[in-house]
């Protein structure tokens, strides 16, 4: 699958894809995984050792001017369970020129972000999403999210409320409260 918009390109990788497709995949994620501040595993002895981070997983690259600038890993679950926060300040949308990294950085040590105990149904889970910061807050990551609503189960499209999220970090956690309009989007176990 491959949606055209007017300044880039979405490419859905899917798990049955070939061997090319899955591998480039894996560059990304190594990429965006050390921005992200993820434990990236050593190299290993091929990609069919790392082939088994993108088991189950279906990938959607947003490509601008040749460059993958934004990405999206996706999952079947099953259920998930309401964010709950301690803290109201991820309800509101602060830049990063409106904080210092500094200051960001002792907000997220003492935010914490636990869930309810009650199961939700969910269908989409929202494993990773990331896009480029020059890129930010040009509708990427909800253009990433609408191709993996519209196109991940075959002739349907995930409603809202059955989309939920893996770990999201604070800027996830407002990302998700703005696309959903919610003040407690769905997170779920990772397994």
């Amino acid at each position: 699958y491959e949606a055209k918009g007017e300044e880039g390109r979405i490419v859905e990788v899917r798990p049955e894809d070939g061997v090319v497709m899955k591998q480039k995949v894996l560059e990304v994620k190594e990429i965006v995984d050390k921005e992200m501040g993820f434990a990236v595993a050593s190299k290993r002895s091929g990609f069919e050792d790392g082939e088994d981070q993108l088991e189950g997983i279906t990938s959607y690259l947003y490509i601008a001017k040749k460059r993958v600038v934004g990405l999206l890993l996706v999952k079947h679950v099953k259920r998930a369970y309401e964010l709950l926060s301690n803290d109201d300040d991820t309800k509101g949308s602060h830049s990063n020129n409106d904080i210092s990294k500094q200051t960001q950085q002792q907000h997220q040590q003492q935010h914490s972000l636990s869930r309810s105990l009650k199961p939700h149904k969910a269908l989409l889970g929202i494993h990773q999403i990331w896009v480029h910061s020059s890129h930010r807050h040009q509708k990427i990551a909800s253009n990433l999210v609408e191709s993996a609503r519209g196109n991940f189960i075959f002739g349907m499209t995930v409603p809202l409320e059955l989309i939920a999220y893996s770990s999201p970090t604070l800027e996830g956690v407002r990302f998700a409260r703005g696309y959903l309009g919610v003040e407690r989007p769905l997170v779920y176990d990772i397994h």
